[in-house]
């Protein structure tokens, strides 16, 4: 792994200014976007709240890991109202923490952002599911229904755990109640709400999935499974410089706004998972499966 020779301020008793900006610039542009909705082309609400929302949710990513103060109350309320629809916040939580165990990042039981299957689970999908699959491992295919598959996944999952434990059953609760204070509020500006759900919540989600997609990969060596994609000022804002992801994960204490230096004392002449943005991804993987959603080398057994 590589080392740092700079000490960046992760003092958890500091207030992180650029992540409060950050903070009130989404809100801010949700807001009037949404309340000036019938001045806009539809198109502009599209582009721009569907980046809002995923930005939105980037931000949550920054919560999870302690961000932007030392009151977890106040993160939390920060990053409570459910722009995104589906996904509770404190089931995000959880998740990703678990995902923060590096040893097991692709594994298909125990990564829960894993979209590789075990050899048993893929041999026992009917062949139209397994056709679904195989799209999803592409490019174009996981913008178009990696969120759907994403949703129902977790909704599946989760539900069971919820009549199990009382604590997830508490989660989706808190939830439910920032999707109806989203969707009472939209309704009070005439914002269409099916509008909303298609496109601006879904278009969000397919954004976070091109994140997704490039960010993690089936290989033996632990350290070379997290990637890098090196992008333009706008998508780095968007992902608050997740992209520079083996970085996150080598450093997940690390505030967003000090990933670009670190990777460029670090890991400037790391040349492994290295790709030159997005575009250059969907060149690559845009029609054509990156790997095969049975694990190549996990849960074989």
């Amino acid at each position: 792994m590589p080392t740092s020779n700079t000490t960046y301020n992760t003092d958890q008793q500091s207030i992180e200014w650029p992540t409060l900006a950050v903070f009130a610039f989404a809100y801010a542009v949700w807001i009037i976007l949404t309340v000036l909705h019938n001045h806009l082309h539809w198109s502009v609400l599209v582009l721009v709240l569907s980046y809002t929302v995923a930005l939105h949710s980037s931000l949550q990513h920054e919560v999870i890991h302690g961000h932007p103060t030392p009151y977890m109350w106040l993160n939390k309320v920060l990053a409570f109202p459910a722009l995104g629809l589906a996904v509770p916040y404190e089931r995000y939580e959880i998740l990703h923490l678990q995902h923060h165990r590096n040893w097991l990042i692709t594994d298909p039981f125990d990564d829960s952002e894993s979209y590789f299957l075990a050899r048993k689970q893929w041999l026992s999908c009917a062949t139209p599911i397994k056709a679904v699959l195989n799209f999803n491992n592409t490019l174009i295919g996981r913008l178009i229904v990696g969120p759907a598959i994403m949703v129902f996944r977790m909704f599946i999952g989760e539900m069971k755990l919820a009549r199990e434990q009382r604590d997830v059953a508490i989660s989706w609760a808190w939830h439910l109640l920032g999707v109806a204070l989203v969707i009472f509020y939209l309704a009070s500006t005439g914002f269409p709400i099916l509008f909303y759900v298609v496109g601006v919540a879904y278009p969000a989600t397919s954004l976070l999935m091109l994140r997704s997609f490039g960010e993690h990969l089936p290989e033996e060596n632990v350290d070379h499974r997290s990637a890098i994609i090196k992008t333009n000022a706008l998508m780095q804002l968007l992902y608050l410089n997740n992209n520079y992801h083996r970085v996150h994960h080598d450093h997940p204490e690390v505030p967003w706004y000090y990933l670009p230096a670190l990777y460029e004392q670090s890991y400037a002449e790391h040349n492994i998972h290295v790709y030159d943005g997005y575009l250059s991804l969907f060149k690559r993987f845009g029609f054509k499966q990156r790997y095969p959603v049975e694990h190549p080398f996990l849960a074989k057994d």
